[in-house]
């Protein structure tokens, strides 16, 4: 790094990476040293959002399935007989049945805070921002096309991490150098490693996704279908006999579907499958359409600067537009795209 900076005191690389400075004039070697520094900071990030996503999955269906069982053992504990030897197991389905349900509440309450959300959102975004700003120093493109290009990445970097103090006691250590170039790279090589891999990754994501938004509206379709064909039977047969002279009210069975059925549809809609699905293709489609243009733009210095800002744009819409969303939800129990 140069030995001068345009902000006081020490540099971005000397506070988080006890990195010495380099003079304006190193290159090569250096250049990579630089990259690197860049790199473990991405990959840093990106693991710490990796874990926190992968737990507030856990805990998210762990909650799911606990909301799930306490309903269904509530239901089961209102069906039994009023005789003194079903009061026994009468009360021991209430009692796991309510255990269940509190334990559910409690996990959540504690562990899907927004606070818990929103710092994967952040640390994802923060990962994000540090690789396209690593991609567009390693193609040599505007801002880092001259000999600032130093001093205008170590504050592009200070800048995107300067908020995260808060969340410096989640990252993980790893020794993995991420998705970010080491070195400079060729124009055919930015176009292969980062705009073909890419897009390659959105259209198959956005498949993924749309299976699963269809997956779970069948069962949501399937379990309203059934709620309301044992509602009507209900209001014609009433309790049925279920061996033991045990009777069941079907109208119980009505109240678990239902919840059920109206779970399902609330993860459905709080996942946002179906803008995660649109917002992947647009993003493929214009990732797409911008490769069209690299032939051309190769063949120019400014051209090229242009054509790998507005890549990088394109990216940076499609993450901020993400990040949005998450910034606006209020049901952290459903979580999406890693």
């Amino acid at each position: 790094m140069p030995t001068q900076s345009t902000s006081p005191g020490l540099g971005y690389w000397d506070i988080r990476n006890a990195s010495p400075k380099r003079d304006a004039g190193l290159q090569g070697e250096d250049m990579s040293a630089q990259l690197n520094l860049v790199a473990k900071r991405q990959a840093t990030w990106s693991q710490a959002a990796n874990v926190l996503k992968k737990r507030i999955d856990i805990v998210r269906w762990l909650v799911f399935a606990l909301a799930i069982t306490g309903a269904l053992l509530a239901a089961a504990a209102s069906q039994t007989p009023d005789t003194p030897e079903a009061l026994t197991l009468h009360r021991i389905l209430t009692a796991i049945g309510t255990v269940l349900l509190a334990a559910g509440t409690f996990i959540s309450a504690r562990l899907l805070k927004e606070t818990e959300i929103q710092g994967w959102v952040r640390m994802r975004a923060a990962s994000e921002a540090l690789k396209r700003e690593a991609f567009k120093y390693a193609a040599g493109a505007r801002p880092y096309d001259d000999a600032q290009a130093d001093q205008n990445l170590d504050h592009a970097c200070a800048s995107i991490e300067k908020d995260l103090d808060d969340l410096s006691d989640r990252t993980v250590a790893s020794d993995s150098t991420g998705s970010v170039p080491l070195n400079k790279i060729t124009k055919e090589e930015y176009r292969d490693s980062r705009m073909s891999q890419v897009a390659s990754f959105y259209r198959p994501r956005a498949q993924h996704y749309k299976k699963i938004a269809s997956r779970w509206r069948a069962c949501e379709f399937v379990l309203a279908l059934a709620a309301t064909i044992v509602t009507a039977l209900a209001g014609v047969v009433g309790k049925v006999g279920i061996g033991a002279g045990f009777q069941f009210d079907l109208a119980a069975l009505t109240a678990v579907l239902t919840t059920v059925s109206g779970a399902i549809l609330a993860h459905i809609e709080a996942a946002r499958y179906q803008y995660l699905v649109t917002s992947y293709l647009a993003t493929a489609r214009r990732l797409e359409d911008a490769s069209v243009e690299f032939d051309a733009a190769g063949a120019d210095p400014q051209k090229w600067s242009d054509y790998v800002n507005g890549c990088e744009d394109i990216l940076a819409a499609e993450n901020s537009s993400w990040v949005a969303g998450w910034t606006k939800s209020r049901n952290p129990q459903a979580v999406s795209n890693g």
